[in-house]
C-alpha cells in the first residue's frame, strides 16, 4: 500500500485491528503507529503486551509451534523481575499510552493480550521454562508499576 495516498482509497469508517506485541524500546512500532494514524483510519490496538525478555535468536513472529533450546541468557529473570527492568517496562507502557492518547481521534480501543503475567502466552514460548512479565498485573493478580503508569497517563 502506498502510504501517502492510502487515505484517499480507504473508506474512513473502516476500523483496523492491529496486534501490538512489542519489545521494550521498539522504534518500529512507533513508526507504524504514526503511519496508520496519518491515514485517518480508525484503529484498535489488539493483543498488546510488552516483552521485556531478550529477543536474540528468536524469530519476530508468533509461530506457536516454534521451540528453541533452553538458554539462560534468553530467560534472565526466572525468579522475579528486577526493579530496574520493572521500571523500564513501566516507562515503556507510559510512553506507549502517551502516543496512543495523542491519537484518540482515530485510536478507538486498546486490548491487552492477557491479564496477568502468569497467563501470558510468552511464558514457555518459544523456550520451554521461559518466564515472562509482559502484562499489567503480576502472577498473583496484583497491579504492577506499569499498570499505575497507564492509569496515570490516561488521567492526565
Amino acid at each position: 500500500m502506498n502510504w501517502p495516498n492510502a487515505a484517499e482509497k480507504l473508506p474512513h469508517e473502516i476500523i483496523l485491528g492491529r496486534p501490538d506485541p512489542i519489545a521494550v524500546g521498539t522504534r518500529r512500532q512507533r513508526r507504524r503507529n504514526a503511519r496508520v494514524a496519518d491515514l485517518g483510519v480508525k484503529t484498535m490496538i489488539t493483543e498488546l503486551d510488552v516483552d521485556e525478555l531478550p529477543a536474540r535468536a528468536i524469530p519476530q513472529n508468533a509461530d506457536v509451534s516454534l521451540r528453541l533450546a533452553a538458554d539462560p541468557k534468553l530467560n534472565p529473570h526466572p525468579n522475579g523481575l528486577p526493579a530496574s527492568v520493572s521500571e523500564q517496562l513501566a516507562q515503556r507502557y507510559a510512553d506507549l499510552f502517551a502516543v496512543y492518547l495523542k491519537h484518540t481521534g482515530t485510536l478507538k480501543r486498546v486490548i491487552f493480550w492477557g491479564v496477568t503475567d502468569g497467563h501470558s502466552w510468552l511464558n514457555n514460548w518459544p523456550i520451554p521454562g521461559r518466564t515472562a512479565y509482559p502484562l499489567l498485573f503480576d502472577r498473583q493478580g496484583q497491579p504492577k508499576e506499569c499498570y499505575r503508569r497507564v492509569i496515570d497517563s490516561v488521567r492526565k
